[in-house]
């Protein structure tokens, strides 16, 4: 049966971009973070490049979003990474 699987412009959806942060220790325990950035890309299809302000201010929200997820999956992998260090840790030194 043939069927056309719709755009994710058809389903009303957003450009969708992701950070995989992860972290394996040396005994092999994976510490992953997946952090998604809040939807303010452009599409392909409004990415504005009529001219070198409408490009500039479609790089700009695409540039904010990705930085914005980027250091939100630092923050959350590093939060995560020292609470196992710190669970490791807790009873060493007393």
């Amino acid at each position: 049966m043939n069927r056309t699987v719709p755009t994710s412009r058809a389903m009303g959806e957003k450009v969708k971009l992701e950070f995989i942060a992860r972290i394996t220790t040396p005994d092999g325990k994976v510490i992953e973070r997946i952090v998604e950035a809040d939807g303010t890309i452009p599409t392909p299809d409004d990415f504005d490049m009529s001219s070198k302000q409408g490009f500039l201010e479609s790089f700009d929200a695409y540039e904010k979003a990705a930085l914005e997820a980027r250091n939100k999956a630092g923050e959350e992998i590093t939060a995560e990474y020292l609470a196992e260090v710190s669970k490791k840790n807790g009873t060493k030194g007393k």
